[in-house]
């Protein structure tokens, strides 16, 4: 009796001693830990402006916590932005290029605990780019001086400096001002003549904005002409049927629409838009045409006198050929067996079939030119394809051309048929056409300084866009060699696309170059790299994601373009002509020629030891490069201007 009241007393006691204990501790409240935070990191700098904040909480207790979050610009004034937050992570939008702290309260239902004070430095917001340009892009009959003018802002109140490039073609702009902080300048410029022209807006804080190039034309003193000296003469008599027009012009730069007919009075349009003054046709025997030419420029047009001309009566004749003497032979067949036998059907040898060459080339707000090099010595304008925009890049192949006509984007033309091509193909690109490349049906179109437009070649030679990669600074020309594609980047040197899955091209890296990157050429894994003033320079791609230089050859001259056949680089040097290299040993290239061409040599492409150069107001050349050291001029066909141009030959 006595051990079961021990017993009952030590329960009671525990049991009253467990309820004073055990109570306070199921009433008491912990404190939350203390927030851990993510994002923005501690110190961070060119956060982007739109922001979302994270963090991480937890309390010792499993209670459901609520967060402020703190933002200031300064450290001892923070300022509440967001409070009873359930969630870990809030989106704001801050300003460009401010320095912010923040912190976190974690909070349960008695009480809260702060994070640390963090802080970070927003983006510096990059000028407005350059827009409203005057002249308008586009725009023609400008006077020859004048004040280039633009607009651009900053969002966060930086001063803005502006650089200004001007040119005769969009690779061949050169800065006229820099460092200005006027958005105005004058200049003098030439008559009659087309002119590129872009700003570059930068804030004092690495900001810098590219403008997109505009364009316009002067006007020209000279005036609209009317064609004369026609050849047929008028009223010539005795013609063959195939007639080739020509006729003589001066005035200022204009195209050509040629009527004909039997009737003067009812003559209709044969061919619109030339850009060169002759025309080659087929007529009847024994009628007389009339005929007249349209000269055109902007909105004016002035047309030559009515001439005529007559063709000769067609004469029947029988003509009674020889029947040539049999000729007799033996064949020995290598048997028991000789059979003997005389062969009565004439043998006739046949000429070889001459194959004619061709050059295709862009020039001065013409379109394409069709020019025949079959006699290097004598090469001749067979046809063109006018574009309406103002062609600046060509790529041709299969018997299609395309080209890329700047602000009109791509223009597709069957050339199949030289003495009648067609266009049959267009496409509005985003951006301003600078160059064009074409890999089997995949067409790699360079867009201002924006970046790279993937286009496939439908089975009708309709274009439809794969893929847009952006690569701010592009310039140049475009150059595609098994799946990677190599972009020239200005002062930034190149880049590598990989392209092998043209909807999604990866950059792979980039290449500095000690000058401006003009153009880029690639031959199995050497890359030849136009590099203005600063010359060749020759570069290891094999290892896309690493390429190595290999050396470099001083060239002096503000201008480049590179092209390579058969271990000779042909280095473009504008108002300097052009110099041949020996690169059969890419580690020590050597300089074999230079070449005065007295026009702006602005490219040019090799082929079975001809150069076909393009020297701009002096028309094409083309040298005789057999013996590299000591190129032979054949021949300067001129009247036409070649610029910013590709050649290619067939």
């Amino acid at each position: 009796m006595k051990l079961k009241f021990i017993i009952l007393a030590v329960s009671a006691f525990v049991i009253v001693m467990t309820g004073v204990v055990i109570f306070p501790l199921l009433s008491r409240n912990d404190p939350p830990s203390v927030p851990e935070l993510y994002y923005p990191v501690n110190g961070a700098t060119e956060i982007p402006i739109n922001v979302v904040f994270t963090w991480a909480g937890s309390d010792p207790n499993g209670d459901s916590l609520k967060y402020d979050l703190y933002l200031s610009n300064n450290k001892e004034d923070m300022t509440i932005i967001a409070t009873d937050l359930i969630e870990t992570s809030f989106s704001k939008t801050l300003d460009y290029n401010k320095t912010y702290y923040w912190k976190v309260v974690a909070k349960d239902k008695k009480n809260s605990t702060n994070s640390d004070i963090w802080f970070f430095s927003t983006e510096n917001s990059i000028p407005i780019k350059p827009h409203s340009p005057y002249p308008n892009d586009g725009e023609t009959n400008i006077p020859l001086i004048i004040k280039l003018s633009w607009e651009s802002e900053d969002i966060d109140g930086d001063s803005v400096y502006y650089d200004v490039y001007l040119g005769r073609s969009i690779d061949t702009m050169k800065p006229v001002a820099t460092n200005i902080s006027e958005n105005e300048i004058e200049v003098n410029l030439v008559e009659g003549a087309r002119y590129y022209w872009k700003v570059v807006a930068k804030d004092g804080h690495g900001g810098v904005r590219y403008g997109d190039v505009w364009a316009f034309q002067t006007k020209s003193v000279k005036e609209l002409g009317a064609p004369f000296e026609p050849t047929p003469t008028n009223g010539a008599t005795n013609l063959e049927i195939n007639v080739t027009l020509e006729w003589k012009y001066e005035g200022k730069e204009a195209l050509f629409d040629i009527y004909l007919g039997k009737d003067p009075n009812d003559m209709t349009i044969i061919a619109q838009n030339l850009g060169y003054q002759f025309y080659e046709m087929s007529v009847d025997y024994n009628s007389t045409y009339y005929w007249k030419v349209v000269a055109k420029s902007d909105n004016e047009e002035k047309e030559s006198s009515i001439w005529n001309f007559s063709t000769k009566e067609l004469l029947v004749e029988e003509n009674i050929t020889e029947i040539p003497t049999p000729v007799e032979s033996t064949i020995t067949i290598e048997s028991t067996i000789t059979v003997e036998s005389t062969i009565t059907t004439p043998i006739v040898v046949l000429p070889e079939k001459e194959i004619n060459k061709y050059v295709y080339t862009t020039g001065s707000g013409i379109g394409m030119y069709i020019i025949d090099v079959t006699d290097p010595k004598n090469p001749k304008v067979v046809n063109h394809v006018y574009t309406e925009g103002w062609a600046v890049g060509l790529y041709v192949k299969d018997k299609h051309a395309y080209i890329a006509d700047w602000i009109n984007g791509v223009v597709v033309a069957d050339i199949s048929n030289i003495k009648s091509p067609e266009k049959i193909a267009k496409l509005k690109t985003f951006g301003k056409v600078y160059s064009i490349f074409v890999k089997g049906n995949i067409a790699y179109v360079l867009e201002g300084s924006s970046g790279m437009e993937i286009v496939k070649i439908k089975d009708d030679y309709s274009l439809e866009t794969l893929s847009y990669i952006e690569l701010k600074g592009s310039s140049g020309r475009i150059f595609v060699e098994d799946n990677y594609a190599y972009v020239p980047m200005g002062y930034d040197g190149f880049v590598i696309v990989d392209v092998s899955d043209p909807e999604i091209p990866k950059l792979l890296s980039y290449f500095d170059v000690d000058g401006f990157a003009y153009n880029v050429y690639v031959k199995d894994d050497i890359a030849y790299v136009a590099s203005g003033k600063d010359g060749l320079t020759i570069v290891n791609v094999k290892n896309k994601k690493s390429p190595k230089l290999i050396s470099k050859l001083k060239i002096n001259s503000e201008w480049a373009r590179v092209y390579f056949d058969n271990n000779i680089v042909f280095y473009a040097k504008g108002q300097e002509g052009f110099s041949l290299i020996d690169a059969s040993n890419p580690s020590k290239p050597i300089l074999l020629s230079s070449t005065d061409t007295k026009g702006f040599c602005y490219g040019g492409y090799i082929r079975d030891n001809y150069l076909y150069v393009a020297d701009g107001e002096n028309g094409l050349l083309i040298y005789d490069i057999s013996d590299p050291e000591k190129p032979i001029l054949l021949s300067n066909l001129k009247g036409l201007y070649l610029q910013n141009i590709i050649l290619e030959v067939n």
